[in-house]
């Protein structure tokens, strides 16, 4: 029963989205990690380890004069995590249909990041949306036939963790001249 109305709210998510993708214009342009000097990063946080993993994916970017801003999508009720330099929002900060609350990811989505790195690698609406909506200049994530529309560049892969697919995402993205 829960799966099924988790089902729901999704759909009913998805729907919303797309209505408001239709109303945005935005400009993208392929941009390697090495030219990116504003780097945006989402994740889903599942426990403290990929807190840490995350956090030190920002650590690793910030180096020559780059600016990395992380938001952490936190989906247990009962993870209670703190980070400095990580924002993070939790299902707290989601409407009923999983869209988050505008005031928590405005400031997120209309920064124009030269290069969005979505590392989710199962789908997490939330973060998602975002992505969907933000203004960066080139998106990137994990392959999905379902979020394809969202993203200007996807990557499939076997890599579940953080640190697993962030290595191979810089692999190809060191590629882009």
């Amino acid at each position: 029963m829960i799966e099924l109305i988790n089902q729901i709210r999704l759909r009913f998510g998805f729907h919303q989205l797309k209505q408001e993708i239709k109303k945005q214009m935005r400009k993208n342009k392929s941009v390697s990690l090495d030219d990116a000097k504003n780097i945006g990063i989402l994740v889903n946080i599942q426990n403290q380890n990929q807190l840490t993993e995350a956090e030190d994916i920002v650590k690793s970017l910030s180096g020559n004069n780059k600016k990395v801003k992380l938001l952490g999508f936190i989906s247990d009720k009962s993870l209670k995590l703190k980070s400095n330099i990580i924002d993070l929002i939790s299902l707290e900060d989601v409407e009923w249909n999983l869209i988050p609350k505008k005031d928590k990811i405005k400031n997120f989505v209309n920064n124009e990041f030269d290069i969005l790195l979505n590392l989710c690698t199962e789908i997490c609406f939330p973060l998602v949306y975002i992505t969907a909506l933000s203004k960066s200049l080139f998106k990137v994530g994990a392959y999905d036939k379902k979020n394809s529309p969202f993203f200007d560049f996807m990557l499939a892969t076997q890599q579940h963790s953080i640190t697993g697919f962030t290595t191979e995402l810089k692999y190809y993205l060191d590629k882009i001249k």
